[in-house]
This record gives structure tokens, sequence and C-alpha cells, in this order.
């Protein structure tokens, strides 16, 4: 692979790591509203939406950390 493409690469993992960091502050947000919320509504519906949302949004960061560890190796050769 010449440099052109490795700086390309290089770019969307950068691209990549800041689209994992405001996915991550956003599922931060929701799990402190989830934490707030009042006790009557700890085994509400909404409480288990935002549970779930919490538990997508923490796959797709691994998921995107995945996809960094990937263009990462492509780099390297």
């Amino acid at each position: 692979m010449n440099n052109k493409r490795r700086e390309k690469i290089s770019d969307l993992m950068e691209e990549l790591s800041t689209l994992k960091d405001r996915l991550e502050t956003i599922r931060e947000e929701e799990d402190e509203a989830r934490d707030n919320m009042p006790e009557s509504l700890q085994n509400s519906e909404r409480y288990e939406q935002s549970e779930e949302a919490s538990e997508s949004m923490e796959s797709a960061e691994e998921a995107l950390q995945e996809a960094i560890g990937y263009l990462e190796s492509v780099a390297e050769e």
C-alpha cells in the first residue's frame, strides 16, 4: 500500500475515533439520565428502553473500535 492510501486510511481511523467518542458521550448522557430517574420509573418501559438504547450504543462503540483495529492492521502492512 502506498503512502497516499495509508494517509486516507489514517484519516478514516480519526473520523471513526471521533464518531466513537461522540457516541460514547451520548451513551453516558443516556446512562446518567436513567440513573437519575425516580424510583417509580425504574421498572417502567421507559427505563427498559433506555437500558436497551445504552446497550445498543455500547455495541456500536465496540464495532467502531473493531473497525479502527482492522484499519490499523491494514495501514501497518
